[in-house]
């Protein structure tokens, strides 16, 4: 007759320390996504904003390696608010239609115009509802959650 024994031993040794879990990537950021075509939004921007008539201009300074982007940037902005004007006609009359509402730049029901600067950009906003773009613009300005820049409103 065979006997099989089998015996279990604790291992003096202690176990390898578990490592933890990595963690999870950062789910994308919808604020993130709106804020990457914002011009105001660029690490070293000061913008300052100021009431113009029938609206208001936000004057983009920002520091040299980075004043193409912010141009281009102000460009993406315009063509934006226009894109959407003439729904599914395919046309644009430059007046907003399109939506961001993080950025302190109004799109829409307003007509932009960018001008490169030396130094970044400049956009008029301008609307029929005056008061209410102002208000608006006011009120994002405030609540502007990008870090690593400015804008100032006088």
């Amino acid at each position: 007759m065979s006997v099989l024994a089998v015996v279990a031993c604790k291992s003096a040794e202690t176990p390898p320390k578990q490592q933890p879990a990595p963690a999870p990537a950062k789910p994308a950021d919808d604020m993130d996504e709106r804020m990457r075509h914002c011009p105001l939004a660029l690490d070293g921007a000061s913008t300052t904003v100021e009431d113009i008539p029938s609206g208001v201009r936000f004057t983009i300074v920002t520091p040299p390696a980075q004043v193409g982007e912010v141009q281009t940037r102000a460009h993406h902005i315009v063509e934006f608010a226009a894109r959407k004007t003439r729904e599914g006609h395919g046309g644009a009359d430059a007046k907003g239609g399109g939506r961001m509402r993080n950025c302190p730049v109004v799109t829409d029901d307003v007509v932009i115009v960018a001008t490169d600067t030396p130094t970044g950009a400049t956009l008029d906003v301008t609307a029929t509802a005056v008061d209410v773009l102002r208000a608006e613009t006011r009120t994002r300005a405030a609540k502007f959650p990008f870090t690593g820049a400015t804008v100032n409103v006088r």
